[in-house]
């Protein structure tokens, strides 16, 4: 990542905090939202936190910075800080070589809901080769499930099965040109499969969207596969 541009970042979202400081320790664990809830969103995507984090505080614990690699294998950066006797985050993510506003505004985001045409109730869990060596395939392996009936997103769960999604994966590369598509339905187990050909090329990122949607319910997912180049001799993906 270049480090002149995330560190302009940086000192943009210090500025976003730069009226109105009010002196008071952040407690990381217990009063920043994402890290106890585990979930980061934007606008349109909703990401899991891995154990990949860096937590660095500033002016005595006053400003806490948060960053790290979401699950999905997106790099992540965000800035808390006390405002009016409440912690207010604010943050990006890298996608597809931009980056994206985090949404941490809860009311926000209940009310895209609200007015949604169709309920955001099912899950989108997946299983897939996040990194492959060129000329191999990447597999990308997904459930649906009825959110209600899993909500600890348990990819292994043997009930709560969504049948007869309509699944729709595009993958595109990192001048976001769209060289792979698949669609089809899950079957009874809320199962769907396809596997992506990584051509033959120096590394690169890929990065993978996943649609779900039947008459009453929609979702989406977005992931990212890593092209590690020509395999090491006798080695195999990882």
């Amino acid at each position: 990542m270049n480090f002149y541009l995330l560190l302009t970042v940086s000192f943009f979202i210090i500025g976003l905090f730069s009226t109105e400081l009010v002196f008071a320790q952040i407690d990381p664990l217990n009063e920043i939202d994402f890290l106890q809830t585990g979930n980061l969103f934007t606008s349109e995507n909703q990401f899991h936190i891995s154990n990949d984090i860096t937590i660095r505080e500033f002016f005595y614990g006053d400003i806490v910075r948060v960053s790290g690699q979401t699950i999905e294998g997106f790099p992540y950066l965000t800035y808390s800080k006390v405002v009016e006797e409440e912690v207010v985050t604010r943050g990006m993510i890298f996608i597809g070589g931009n980056f994206v506003d985090l949404d941490f505004d809860r009311k926000a985001s209940e009310k895209s809901e609200m007015v949604s045409e169709k309920n955001e109730d099912i899950s989108i869990l997946v299983q897939y080769s996040q990194r492959v060596y060129e000329k191999k395939f990447a597999q990308i392996d997904l459930k649906i499930y009825d959110k209600t009936q899993n909500k600890l997103n348990d990819y292994y769960l043997n009930q709560g099965f969504a049948p007869n999604v309509n699944i729709e994966v595009i993958i595109t590369d990192q001048e976001n040109q769209q060289v792979f598509s698949d669609n089809g339905t899950t079957n009874e187990k809320g199962f769907f499969q396809t596997e992506f050909y990584i051509p033959e090329r120096s590394r690169e990122t890929f990065t993978v969207t996943i649609n779900a949607e039947d008459d009453d319910s929609q979702g989406s997912k977005i992931l990212q596969i890593f092209s590690l180049g020509a395999p090491p001799d006798g080695k195999s993906s990882p």
